[in-house]
């Protein structure tokens, strides 16, 4: 257990040493362009309609994203990013639950109108057996 923490640490130094190592611009910038593709993805479902806050903010903090980015300010650019990644991954998530909802409703109000035919025709048929019964217990000469 303990060796296997040793290893886990030692790679989160090394792996956290790389990316200190690698340009602050290409990671802001590639940070930049995923937080385009989410935001992209989020429109796709319908975030615009029923997610227009966090679709907006998502938005600004993208716009803001990238002039840091053309400001020089690579650090800056990069945590807008994310934020803006994170903002339309969450309108993405809004639009889909509220869309799921929707079917959800629409399911329930079409098995409470399927149960309200079971339920008339279970009525038909009790009336059907009653007039049957009705039937039978007539005498021969009145048929």
């Amino acid at each position: 257990m303990k060796q296997t923490l040793i290893t886990i640490a030692t790679t989160l130094i090394v792996v956290l040493m790389c990316l200190g190592c690698s340009s602050t611009n290409q990671l802001a910038t590639e940070t930049i362009y995923d937080a385009k593709v989410q935001v992209e993805t989020a429109k796709a479902a319908n975030a615009q309609e029923l997610a227009p806050q966090e679709l907006g903010d998502a938005e600004q903090l993208l716009a803001r994203s990238e002039e840091g980015l053309s400001a020089g300010k690579e650090t800056e650019a990069y945590r807008l990013g994310m934020r803006a990644h994170l903002k339309a991954k969450i309108a993405e998530a809004l639009a889909l639950a509220s869309q799921l909802e929707a079917e959800a409703i629409s399911a329930e109000e079409a098995l409470e109108l399927k149960l309200d035919d079971a339920a008339a025709a279970y009525q038909d048929l009790k009336g059907a057996e009653q007039e049957l019964k009705e039937l039978q217990s007539t005498p021969e000469d009145v048929r």
